[in-house]
């Protein structure tokens, strides 16, 4: 594990990293034909994560449709443009999650705009998506990230991760264990979906399995009202969804979006999930 995990793990109170979850991009299905209008809802929900004493924030090209291994060219250059006029901006420490699974990017980016951190979804459980197959190769990870002189970087692991289906199903802790060993910086555990949290019980296994020095974080499905009960097994969570405006029923859900790309985030949400954490 590398000296620069410790702004996780070396912490009183679990970090919690805010999600600033980009519009469609350029040469998605989804873009609205507006590079501005991307820019400001970005803008405006960094300045609230910021606002509201989030720790930390990961930039995703959430609303994306499909989504690759590896970011298309125009969507890949539109991600850097926004990162470009983004981070002068953020003032906690902040990653990138490029979905599915462009850690190569990720890291290319981290190294170039001074961010920390990059989420691999898929590191060493391969998995069938909406979007096809996605295929754990932990080695190329590593390599890629050597390979860019990025390993500074924090790698941040999903194990069995959300929206995916095994395609070699193995017990939760076989993986975690995996994921360790293969050389992630931290874990992270989510429900199914997103809105869906992982288990107190799971998250406890996980704590058991990797021991006390590695970070795990929550990937999904944390609340103001459920996040105490993680709390003595956790170094973190991952909130995205959950600090949106208005209510938001799960129980609609059609896809991994629960809410539409416009709906911003919500700074009392925020400020409330803040106090329950700390």
């Amino acid at each position: 594990m590398m000296d620069s995990v410790s702004f996780i793990s070396d912490r009183k109170k679990p970090i919690v990293i805010g999600m600033v979850h980009f519009s469609a991009l350029e040469g998605s299905d989804g873009f609205e034909g507006d590079k501005q209008l991307v820019l400001d809802r970005a803008m405006e929900d960094l300045r609230t994560l910021q606002e509201g004493g989030v720790d930390a924030v990961l930039f995703e090209n959430n609303f994306d449709t499909p989504k690759f291994a590896a970011l298309p060219k125009q969507v890949a250059l539109h991600f850097e443009v926004l990162l470009e006029a983004l981070t002068p901006k953020t003032r906690v420490p902040w990653g990138i999650s490029a979905l599915w699974n462009d850690y190569a990017f990720g890291f290319r980016m981290c190294k170039k705009f001074g961010g920390v951190m990059v989420r691999v979804p898929v590191f060493v459980d391969s998995v069938l998506t909406t979007y096809g197959r996605f295929m754990a190769e932990p080695k190329k990870v590593l390599e890629a990230r050597r390979e860019l002189d990025a390993t500074e970087i924090l790698l941040l692991a999903d194990v069995h991760v959300k929206h995916a289906e095994l395609i070699q199903p193995r017990p939760f802790e076989e993986s975690t264990r995996a994921a360790v060993e293969a050389g992630a910086d931290a874990i992270i555990i989510t429900g199914q979906w997103t809105g869906d949290p992982p288990s107190p019980e799971q998250c406890k296994l996980a704590r058991k399995t990797v021991g006390a020095h590695m970070p795990i974080l929550t990937g999904s499905g944390m609340t103001a009202e459920n996040v105490e009960s993680f709390l003595p097994f956790i170094d973190g969570c991952i909130v995205g969804t959950a600090f949106k405006e208005r209510d938001i029923d799960f129980s609609t859900r059609q896809g991994p979006n629960i809410v539409e790309a416009e709906r911003r985030l919500d700074l009392e949400k925020i400020k409330k999930f803040m106090r329950a954490i700390y």
